[in-house]
């Protein structure tokens, strides 16, 4: 069975919650050995290069739905900061859990988009960025442990680090860490484990056994841990923040614990809750990325 009803639900619901207004935004073709692919710029209001931040959207989401619903690029805007929405094949990315679209090259593509846009002077190569959903989630792991890769930073939401990557994934600079998970995702498991409804996505370590990879690899020391405020008393999620310190110079490690929360974006559209899990709004997903970003 493969719940073609419940993606359709899920879909459905999307495009009726973006109705966030767009921003100056414009498409721009990257050429790739694979062929041109797409990606949608939402530029910083001064000339660049600024800091920038590449957003992943999650599978079967387009990226015109993530500049409309995710509130990346209005949190970008108001940091100064350029927003970039790339478009997977088939809106999904070739993450390192090789589940069978291995002739797609994300890795080249997601690479050339961040050469491209330093080279166009748009992107400050020093304060680049890559956030993921999902899917786009464990595309940005695979894409901060390549040898060569050009970030800086990533923020993953609703996602954790495929296991392939486990042994091989070795951070070729400092960087910035966000990550973002419920404690109940039923499609993530947040103790690691098979992906999706049927466990037929590939596997991915525990979010906990993640973040202790990145600590050891940023030198970080022990964490804080604290309870955020309650903005919504009728959801019963609960959001404890673990921040690294004692990290090296140039890198820090935060992971949101949504205690209780499921498979849903902090702070966003909540979708069929029933089967995705319980949603949080006590904070903003892309506020608090770019925030992170914005002292970094």
């Amino acid at each position: 069975m493969r719940l073609p009803f419940i993606k359709t639900i899920a879909l459905f619901a999307f495009s009726l919650l973006t109705l966030a207004p767009a921003h100056a935004e414009q498409r721009i073709t990257v050429k790739t050995a694979d062929g041109p692919r797409e990606a949608i710029l939402s530029p910083a209001q001064k000339p660049g290069p600024n800091p920038t931040i590449i957003i992943l959207h999650g599978a079967t989401i387009s990226a015109e739905r993530m500049v409309r619903a995710s509130g990346f690029a209005e949190a970008a805007a108001e940091r100064g900061f350029t927003a970039v929405f790339p478009e997977g094949k088939a809106q999904r990315w070739n993450d390192a859990r090789a589940i069978g679209r291995s002739n797609v090259d994300d890795v080249g593509f997601l690479n050339a988009l961040a050469h491209q846009l330093i080279a166009a002077k748009i992107a400050d190569p020093t304060r680049l960025y890559l956030a993921g959903i999902s899917n786009g989630g464990m595309m940005a792991f695979t894409m901060i442990c390549e040898p060569q890769s050009p970030f800086t930073g990533i923020a993953t939401v609703i996602s954790s680090m495929p296991t392939n990557l486990e042994a091989t994934c070795h951070p070729p600079r400092p960087l910035s860490i966000v990550m973002m998970n419920g404690t109940s995702d039923p499609m993530v498991p947040f103790g690691g484990g098979k992906v999706g409804f049927l466990g037929r996505r590939g596997t991915v370590l525990g979010v906990e056994r993640t973040a202790e990879i990145f600590a050891k690899a940023e030198g970080c020391g022990s964490y804080t841990q604290a309870m955020l405020p309650k903005a919504n008393n009728g959801e019963k999620t609960h959001v404890k923040l673990l921040n690294w310190t004692g990290c090296v110079p140039g890198s820090s490690l935060r992971l949101y614990e949504v205690l209780g929360g499921g498979h849903q974006i902090p702070g966003g559209p909540t979708f069929i809750p029933f089967v995705f899990g319980s949603p949080n709004h006590d904070i903003k997903a892309a506020n608090e990325i770019l925030e992170a970003f914005s002292g970094s």
